[in-house]
Parts: structure tokens; C-alpha cells; sequence
């Protein structure tokens, strides 16, 4: 797939999220579930805060195309959940728990079906894996995951925490970034952490 064809894409996505109908066009390049999918915020507020990361730490045009798809698209494999599991406002269970735990592996699948974007598909299969390596689907560490799910996690789990869940409230933008720090080296890439907060508070400044 071009670096054009790429950069429309992108922008039919960040349409899509704004509200905009111009995703339609996408029909022949994705299937509808990845396109409805692009409509939540989530997965666009992940993305904002994952494109202001790369210009951060100075990424190529290219592999910032690469890192929204990704970012948009990172949890896209939950379509195929029960909605029961989604919204239960409890804990889940231990069986609930290894269906959700699918959702990395089932996202990847979807992209897969896409020319030009495999680099996406393993983002999209590695976004929880973690530094220490305890993380799944694969269990891979540290610079072996993907750059792009190791921006991913950490913006995908302050915008989580910083959002009201049907199981809990939302946590404050400070305290984010502490569970943040602590994650750093176990659970996030510690450099990719440290550029995070950086970032955040420059724009807070």
C-alpha cells in the first residue's frame, strides 16, 4: 500500500471520528467492522495523544501514518466480544478474562485481511505485551515489541484511566501519571513513559 494511499486513510479516520460520514469511502479497502470502529472515542483520543507522542520523539511521517492506524484500530479485535463482557460493570471472571485477552489476536486477524498493512496487524497483536515481558498474546519484551504498541499501551491505558468505566470513575489526569511512573520498566517502556509525562506536563505548563 502507498504512503499516499496510507495518508487517506488516516485522514477518512479522523473524519470518521469527527463525526464526519466521509469513511464510507473506505468500503473497498476495509471491512465495516473496522470502519465503525474508528467512530469511538477511545480510539480517537488514543490516537491524538499517540500522534503527539511520535512528533515527540521525532518519528517519520510514515511511521506516524503507521502509529494512528494502529492506535485507532488497537481495539478493534473487541467486536468480535459479547457485549456482556464489555459492559459488565463488575469484575470478569476467569473464563470472561481469556476472552478478552483474545481481543489483540482477533484485531490483528481483521487488519490482516489488508495489503500494505501488516506492520499495523503486529501493533495492533502486541499492544499488551509488556516491558517485563509478562504480557500476552506473545510474552515478547522490551524492544522486541513493536514501537508503535509501546506507544499505544501507554497512551491507551491513560486515556483509559482517565475515563469513566462501567466498573469504576474516572481517575484524575495527575494520578494517571503516577500509575504511569510506577508502571515504567515492569509494565511500560520506561522511555516511552518518560516522554509521555514530559509531554504532558509541557502542555499543562
Amino acid at each position: 500500500m502507498a504512503l499516499q494511499e496510507k495518508q487517506e486513510i488516516a485522514a477518512e479516520a479522523a473524519a470518521a471520528t469527527n463525526g464526519s460520514q466521509g469513511y464510507v469511502r473506505l468500503a473497498p479497502v476495509f471491512p465495516r467492522r473496522l470502519r465503525d470502529h474508528w467512530l469511538e472515542g477511545h480510539a480517537a483520543e488514543v490516537a491524538e495523544l499517540a500522534l503527539d507522542l511520535g512528533r515527540a520523539l521525532g518519528l517519520s511521517s510514515p511511521a506516524l501514518l503507521e502509529l494512528e492506524l494502529a492506535a485507532r484500530l488497537h481495539d478493534v479485535g473487541k467486536r468480535a466480544m459479547p457485549e456482556s463482557i464489555l459492559s459488565k460493570p463488575g469484575p470478569l471472571s476467569e473464563v470472561e478474562w481469556s476472552v478478552m485477552r483474545r481481543h489483540p489476536e482477533w484485531g490483528s486477524g481483521m487488519l490482516a485481511d489488508v495489503p500494505g498493512l501488516e506492520d499495523v496487524a503486529d501493533a495492533v497483536h502486541a499492544h499488551h505485551e509488556r516491558w517485563d515481558g509478562s504480557g500476552y498474546p506473545l510474552g515478547i519484551e522490551g524492544e522486541h515489541i513493536p514501537l508503535a504498541s509501546r506507544i499505544v499501551a501507554v497512551c491507551g491505558a491513560f486515556s483509559a484511566m482517565t475515563t469513566d468505566r462501567p466498573y469504576r470513575s474516572a481517575r484524575s489526569a495527575v494520578d494517571a501519571l503516577c500509575e504511569l511512573q510506577r508502571g515504567a520498566g515492569s509494565q511500560f517502556d520506561p522511555a516511552i513513559v518518560g516522554a509521555f509525562i514530559a509531554s504532558a506536563e509541557s502542555a499543562a505548563a
